[in-house]
């Protein structure tokens, strides 16, 4: 083989190295972008299933803008989350009687369901 052709075997090996190299760092590339992108599609939709859509009237509309004007909530999403936490809050007593009530109509099923299957 001569000196040129020697050259020319190194320098393709050489430029097939490189190309290989690059290759590798655009499948890594790659693949970091698509778990990243699989991360936020993950949070994105755990964000959207905990979001409810409600029809409010214009009083309470205002009420909110109120609050978003005076720098308390960000958003009037945010002003309605916290008014509903505010107010589950303030009548945690009822509350739980609800929780204990609907514990004892369960409880009343259950026995309703066992008196039926023992009879049949």
């Amino acid at each position: 083989m001569t000196e040129e052709k020697v050259a020319e075997a190194e320098l393709n090996d050489s430029t097939m190295s490189e190309v290989a190299d690059a290759i590798a760092v655009v499948v890594d590339e790659t693949v970091k972008l698509i778990d990243s992108l699989g991360k936020a599609l993950v949070t994105t939709l755990q964000d959207v299933s905990s979001l409810m859509i409600i029809k409010v009237d214009v009083d309470t509309r205002e009420h909110l803008d109120l609050l978003v004007d005076a720098g308390v909530a960000k958003s009037r999403g945010k002003a309605a989350s916290q008014l509903i936490a505010e107010g589950i809050n303030v009548t945690e007593v009822t509350f739980d009687r609800i929780r204990r009530t609907r514990a004892q109509i369960s409880e009343l099923r259950q026995q309703m369901r066992s008196l039926v299957t023992t009879q049949a």
